[in-house]
C-alpha cells in the first residue's frame, strides 16, 4: 500500500554453535576419549546456524593406573627340605652351613666316598644298571651325564651299555669304583643347585638308611610376605617388584608364586 512501509524482521544469527560431548572413561585400563557429536538441532531440524563448523575431534590416550602396595617381608632363601642318606656306613665329611652345591658336586661323604648331588624332580628309588626297566629316572641319570661332560649315549629312558660306560667313566673320575651301575643312595636328586641351611648329622656317627644329613633350600634369594586377601590381584606371578634392602638401596625383583595360608582364629 502507498506510505505503507513493509517491515521485515531478520533472524540473526544464535549466540554460537552448541556441541553435545560425551566423555568416555574406562577405568580399567585407564583409557580416556573424548568424541564430539552433532550440533544440537530445533524443532524444524535447523542447526542454529547456516554454516556449521565440522565436528572437532580430540586424541584419544591411553595411561596405566599403577597401584602399589608397602609390604614388610622375610629375606630368605625359600622353604626348606631335607637331604637324607640311603647309605651304610659312618658320615665323614659335610659341608658348612650357608654353603652353595652345584650338580655334580658333593653333597656329603660316607666311607669317605662321595654322594654327589643331580638335577631332577624323580626321587631316586632304585638301582639303575643295564637292564633295568626303562623309566624317567634313567633319563633323569643320562640327562645329568651328558651336561656333566659324559657323552656317548641316546639320552631317553632306556639303560644301554653306552650308557653303562658314561657311568663307568664318571665313577672314576669321583674316585668310584667304576661298576657301570648307580647303586641307590648313592647319588641325590633336586630340582636344582642347593644351598646348605643347617646340619642335622655329626662327622663320625653312624649313618642308616634314613638319617637326616642337613636341610637345605634353592640358591636364590627371595623374599616372603604376608599379604591382606583384598591386596590378592596386585601380587600376580611375574609382576615386577623393588625390594627394600636391609642395608639401603633397593632391588628388582619378579613375584614368583602365591599361595594361601589359613590361618586358625586367635593365632593373628
Amino acid at each position: 500500500m502507498p506510505g505503507t512501509r513493509e517491515t521485515r524482521h531478520r533472524r540473526g544469527r544464535g549466540r554460537g554453535t552448541r556441541w553435545a560431548a560425551v566423555v568416555l572413561l574406562a577405568g580399567a585400563t585407564g583409557t580416556a576419549a573424548l568424541v564430539a557429536a552433532r550440533p544440537w538441532q530445533g524443532e524444524d531440524g535447523a542447526t542454529g546456524g547456516q554454516d556449521p563448523e565440522p565436528p572437532a575431534t580430540a586424541e584419544v590416550t591411553r595411561e596405566t593406573l599403577d597401584d602399589t602396595r608397602e609390604v614388610e617381608g622375610e629375606l630368605g632363601h625359600g622353604p626348606t627340605s631335607t637331604v637324607a642318606n640311603r647309605l651304610p656306613g659312618t658320615i665323614t665329611w659335610l659341608p658348612e652351613s650357608g654353603a652353595e652345591i652345584g650338580r655334580g658336586e658333593t653333597l656329603f661323604r660316607v666311607d669317605d666316598r662321595p654322594v654327589p648331588l643331580l638335577h631332577g624332580s624323580v626321587p631316586a628309588h632304585r638301582d639303575l644298571a643295564e637292564g633295568v626297566d626303562d623309566g624317567p629316572d634313567v633319563e633323569q641319570l643320562e640327562r645329568n651325564l651328558a651336561e656333566l661332560g659324559y657323552p656317548g649315549f641316546t639320552v631317553d629312558e632306556e639303560f644301554t651299555d653306552r650308557t653303562a660306560a658314561a657311568v663307568r667313566d664318571w665313577q672314576e673320575d669321583l674316585g668310584l669304583p667304576g661298576t657301570g651301575a648307580v647303586e641307590l643312595g648313592r647319588v641325590v636328586f633336586a630340582p636344582g643347585d642347593v644351598r646348605v641351611d643347617g646340619l642335622l648329622a655329626e662327622i663320625g656317627r653312624p649313618a642308616v638308611d634314613g638319617t637326616e644329613v642337613f636341610t637345605r633350600t634353592g640358591t636364590s634369594k627371595l623374599v616372603t610376605m604376608r599379604l591382606e586377601v583384598s591386596d590378592r590381584l596386585l601380587a600376580e606371578p611375574g609382576t615386577q617388584v623393588s625390594v627394600g634392602l636391609p642395608g639401603g638401596g633397593a632391588a628388582a625383583g619378579e613375584i614368583g608364586e602365591v599361595f594361601t595360608v589359613i590361618v586358625p582364629d586367635g593365632e593373628g
